[in-house]
């Protein structure tokens, strides 16, 4: 579980259901990334990391392991 990139979604909108409408995708897609189930491609990554205000999208997505 990437436990970073959940409390920074959680700090910034209160929920992953919140954070999805905001990036324009599913709660299910948000999910399966923060348990490690799906990667996201490198514009992805950048897209989250700038609709949570993170700078370094390695600093949300290197915690992710299967």
């Amino acid at each position: 579980m990437n436990k970073k990139l959940k409390a920074k979604i959680i700090e910034h909108f209160g929920s992953q259901f919140h954070f999805a409408l905001a990036i324009g995708s599913h709660e299910s897609t948000v999910s399966k990334v923060i348990r490690g189930h799906k990667d996201l491609d490198e514009a992805s990554r950048k897209k989250w990391a700038d609709t949570l205000g993170v700078d370094d999208p390695d600093r949300l997505f290197r915690e992710a392991t299967r």
